[in-house]
């Protein structure tokens, strides 16, 4: 295909003022009045997620159905990002990890313990279905778990870096969320307006998503060294406070420093940890059970995943759907713009369909592999062992769970500080790359970093980071984490509508050049 010439230079409007100044606004709240944030957050996702429940749930389906047909198609997928000589700027190891810590971060270690049991006690098809047999409840429960991290879930970050790359690199569009809506809708009159308001809310999802996992992170950071130590102070709002403040100067250390340098160091050495960690859990622990629980999930994969996206529990307790698959969904709608913007300036020099496939194939079996060891444990240990996984995570002790696994297995004494040290690296490659994103789209020219901007960026969220750690719960973790990407769950539609019409037209101009 011909790359069209690139559309006459215009006066960006200036989202960096707009939006730091909002952003700021909320931050102001959230050190003045944490609770009134997070509660008011709370209430306004619940009624977004019964009310559009069935608008929400089957998008991460969709997203992998649009990538896949991408990907497969004979013209589309050879489709080479930079153009047919172009060479990928990153080895493919390194440009996976970057990936994978970009769009995973700490969550993993979060929530790997106790996802399952979230599912097993809370969903309508673990224990609260008395007439399945108990295998059958925890079989659910860890294919739900699979079902909201897995193949779905890296489909939503596919399809947007997908989006921005394509038009990045092919038609040499600004590398911001609006860009592929204002380029393949230009002859509309509404397609202007529509982008300024996009890089707009983007930016403000951005920056609220990222703010709950600098939260997490702060959280389990102190209970991990409570714990390790022994000393109660860790418990306390000034210790977490502290903890921020050390994340802070190293991600906002990371953001001013060149790729090659800040995010592909931390991204390779992150995912090396992760891997030793996970090697040693999986050795250590009943390892035939976990490689049988791997077998089961990658079936539950290819049976299930179809079922799960269109079940919306109607006459069942719906609390357990708002703040479990409902608001992953919409967690991970937020975070798919900084998370697109970032894939797509690491992956020129690949094919669309090397993208597809390995920016949701590699991560998804990654994650089956860690729920499978660090979930299936948690499962394990209540059904047969102690029953004290599951104890400490219904008091709501989550942050601790991971940290009170390992003491149950060999070597806790070191395990436990690797620990720490793995969620210092997944968040600051988080918050690094997010900050390097929002520095792109509120830069003058949507394309190139901004160290200054991202320096700014990674100050207000660490401020309303705050707001988060002294709320406390985990429903406020999700409510901020969430709150304003719903509005970019219509943008994901506008972005199948701007990819399929633009890879036809150029498909269309390459037919007739042809001719």
């Amino acid at each position: 295909m011909n790359t069209p010439a690139s559309p006459p230079p215009a006066k960006r409007p200036n989202y960096f003022a707009v939006t730091a100044a909002l952003v700021g606004a909320m931050a102001t709240v959230a050190v003045w009045q944490p609770q009134l944030l997070t509660g008011t957050i709370a209430a306004v996702s619940e009624f977004v997620y019964l009310k559009f429940d069935w608008l929400i749930m089957w998008l991460p389906l969709l997203a992998f159905g649009v990538g896949l047909a991408v990907a497969l198609s004979p013209c589309w997928g050879k489709i080479r990002l930079g153009g047919a000589d172009a060479k990928p700027d990153y080895p493919f190891a390194a440009w996976m990890n970057m990936l994978f810590t970009a769009g995973i971060g700490v969550g993993i270690v979060f929530f790997g313990p106790i996802e399952a049991l979230w599912h097993y006690f809370h969903s309508p098809i673990g224990v609260q279905a008395a007439h399945l047999p108990p295998h059958q409840q925890v079989g659910n429960a860890m294919s739900l778990a699979l079902h909201v991290w897995g193949i779905p879930a890296w489909s939503l970050y596919m399809i947007a870096g997908l989006v921005m790359a394509y038009f990045t690199y092919r038609h040499r569009t600004e590398c911001t969320p609006a860009a592929p809506v204002e380029y393949a809708f230009r002859h509309k009159k509404w397609a202007k307006p529509l982008g300024v308001l996009i890089t707009g809310l983007a930016v403000l999802s951005i920056a609220m998503s990222v703010s709950s996992s600098i939260a997490m992170a702060a959280a389990q950071i102190a209970s991990g060294l409570k714990i390790i130590t022994g000393a109660a102070a860790f418990d306390g709002i000034a210790w977490k406070a502290a903890v921020l403040t050390v994340l802070a100067l190293l991600y906002i250390g990371g953001s001013v420093l060149p790729i090659e340098k800040g995010m592909r160091f931390l991204g390779n050495w992150t995912v090396y940890l992760s891997l030793l960690l996970l090697a040693f859990v999986f050795l250590v622990g009943p390892t035939h059970y976990f490689v049988s629980t791997m077998t089961t999930a990658v079936g539950n994969i290819f049976t299930q995943t179809v079922r799960h996206s269109f079940e919306l529990y109607l006459f069942h307790k719906r609390d357990w759907i708002v703040w479990y698959p409902m608001a992953y969904w919409v967690w991970w709608v937020t975070w798919a713009p900084f998370v697109g913007v970032f894939l797509a300036k690491i992956s020129r020099g690949r094919t669309l369909r090397e993208f597809v496939l390995a920016s949701v194939l590699v991560p998804a079996g990654f994650i089956v592999i860690w729920f499978s060891v660090f979930s299936g444990f948690s499962l394990l240990d209540t059904l047969e062992g102690t029953g004290r996984l599951a104890e400490i995570a219904e008091k709501g002790d989550y942050e601790g769970t991971f940290y009170h696994l390992l003491n149950m297995l060999p070597l806790a004494e070191v395990t436990k500080p690797l620990t720490v040290i793995l969620f210092l690296g997944f968040i600051v490659t988080t918050v690094t790359s997010a900050a390097i994103s929002l520095g792109i789209m509120t830069g003058r020219d949507g394309r190139s970093e901004s160290k200054s901007r991202a320096v700014v960026w990674g100050v207000l969220m660490t401020l309303i980071a705050y707001a988060v750690v002294f709320g406390g719960e985990i429903k406020g973790i999700k409510a901020v984490g969430s709150f304003a990407g719903f509005p970019f769950v219509l943008v994901m539609y506008l972005w199948f509508a701007a990819l399929w019409r633009q890879l036809r037209a150029d498909t269309r101009r390459q037919d007739k050049d042809i001719s």
